[in-house]
């Protein structure tokens, strides 16, 4: 059976020769001239070569032949003296991309370039998602760009792509140096996994009993399932830490980056014993494992660790900054929020960038945010789509603000912008549901609301309604003097309200 090879020159994932050239191809202004094989030949400086060998070196089934790369380790040896050598192969590169002789061939009109930077940006894009590419290769290849010194970039990106990237490769090598990757800073088993994978794919009616007796036995993937399972109330209904913590422990001591990082996040909080110093110390050191196995959350949580100086470690802004931004990198939603917040807080126009990032990402919060952003901006279509976002998050992530901003700004009035019909039902099952997860607006609104009802209807049942929401008002971690005071001052615009005796005193 033949073993499949990934080709090299149709997705975004690899900086290969066969990408390079697609690339070339999809901007150039003359499509006639900038044929593979042209490419080809312009690059290396040859009169002609067969279309099936360029093919079959940009398509990745062939390695790049030996005669070729020869040309380009010469090239790349007198690159590393003088930088300037590329530039005649540049130029040759521009020639094809604008479809005309060029008049001025300098660095400076070369890096000026619209279509050079355009070839620059798309080539950094692809070889940020090359997974084979050092960060500090990458790190520089950036610092290029931002200085507008494409003719470096350029030169070491080609340098890269036929030297250095490797192919043929094969699909089920890929998953093999996967695996291998993931396992290499763990003491976890191929057949650990495999036992798992197959208890998990094939069992079913005795999957629960099965999956108890594979963590007894040692398994790490099934210790951190029950583990991470407890740890989210799944098994009984709510969280058993403790119990948890056994399971995960197990996970934790064979390196499973998940594990350390529930464990710390549990004696953060104060899940596991009363927040101590001594628990708070354990927790930035399992925290710690964590983030150099590769976990995101444990980034971002020792983020918040030096953004508020909790002990063990001192309070340092840059260094929170450098974590969320380490997390954010990954798409981790909760770095990318906050990022937002201090932004925000610094009056840093950035806040916006990261809470849409977030809100792209579907983070509920980030919606809401995102949804009161347009909706002062007046700018209500907008506004709508990313409140009805917002909802869309499972109940355990989801933003309840966005069930009051929805009842109190769209369906209590109703929308033209997003044909919209004023809709009391829903306006009042919408803060009812936010109301009942603790919003102290909802309950506000739904005061008010039903106050006017009886004005107009003097019916008592609504009375109780009153009441009931004045209550929920009262007990409320937030409800002060102030709130009190803005309460009372708007029921007293209603023309009987003072009848009223229990609203007094609110």
């Amino acid at each position: 059976m033949n073993k499949e090879y990934i080709k090299m020159n149709n997705n975004d994932f690899y900086l290969s020769l066969g990408n390079y050239i697609r690339i070339m191809k999809e901007l150039s202004k003359n499509k006639t001239s900038a044929l593979q094989t042209e490419i080809f030949c312009t690059l290396f400086g040859i009169p002609e070569i067969k279309d099936t060998t360029v093919n079959n070196y940009c398509v990745g089934i062939r390695a790049i032949g030996g005669e070729y790369k020869q040309i380009y380790i010469y090239k790349k040896s007198h690159y590393l003296k003088e930088k300037e050598t590329m530039l005649e192969t540049l130029f040759e590169m521009l020639t094809i991309l604008e479809g005309k002789i060029l008049q001025e061939k300098t660095q400076q009109s070369f890096n000026n370039n619209e279509i050079v930077e355009e070839l620059a940006i798309k080539l950094m894009n692809i070889a940020k998602n090359d997974e084979n590419i050092k960060k500090e290769q990458i790190q520089k290849w950036k610092q290029e760009i931002e200085k507008k010194q494409y003719d470096a970039f350029l030169s070491e990106t080609l340098f890269y792509a036929i030297l250095e990237n490797k192919q043929p490769l094969y699909e089920l090598d890929k998953k093999k140096k996967k695996i291998e990757t993931l396992l290499n800073d763990s003491f976890m088993s191929y057949k650990g996994i495999e036992d798992y994978l197959r208890l998990k794919y094939r069992e079913t009616i005795n999957y629960d009993y099965n999956l108890k007796k594979l963590a007894d036995e040692g398994n790490v993937l099934a210790n951190y399932e029950l583990g991470s399972n407890e740890y989210m109330g799944y098994i009984k209904g709510y969280p058993r830490y403790t119990r948890a913590y056994q399971y995960l422990q197990i996970a934790a001591e064979a390196k499973h980056a998940g594990a350390n990082y529930l464990i710390g996040n549990m004696l953060y909080s104060g899940n596991l014993g009363n927040k101590t110093k001594k628990d708070l110390e354990e927790a930035y050191y399992y925290l710690l494992e964590a983030k150099n196995l590769g976990s995101v959350a444990a980034s971002n949580k020792l983020g918040l660790m030096y953004l508020h100086g909790t002990h063990p470690v001192k309070k340092d802004k840059e260094k929170a900054i450098q974590l969320f931004k380490e997390a954010a990198e990954k798409e981790y939603v909760y770095a990318l929020n906050n990022l937002g917040k201090i932004y925000e807080e610094e009056k840093n126009p950035l806040y916006l960038e990261y809470y849409k990032k977030s809100a792209s990402l579907k983070e509920s919060w980030a919606c809401n945010k995102m949804g009161e952003y347009y909706r002062k901006k007046k700018m209500n279509q907008k506004a709508f789509h990313y409140f009805q976002e917002a909802l869309e998050a499972n109940e355990r992530n989801l933003c309840f603000y966005s069930y009051y901003n929805l009842a109190k700004y769209f369906y209590f009035t109703g929308s033209k912008e997003n044909h919209l019909e004023k809709k009391e039902e829903k306006y009042l099952e919408y803060l009812k549901i936010a109301s009942d997860h603790n919003i102290l607006e909802a309950s506000i609104e739904l005061v008010f609301f039903f106050t006017n009802t009886y004005l107009k209807t003097k019916k008592e049942e609504w009375k109780l309604q009153i009441e009931y929401y004045k209550q929920k008002i009262e007990c409320h971690p937030l409800f002060d003097e102030k709130i009190k005071k803005q309460i009372e001052e708007q029921i007293k615009k209603s023309k009987e309200a003072l009848k009223l005796d229990f609203l007094n005193n609110i």
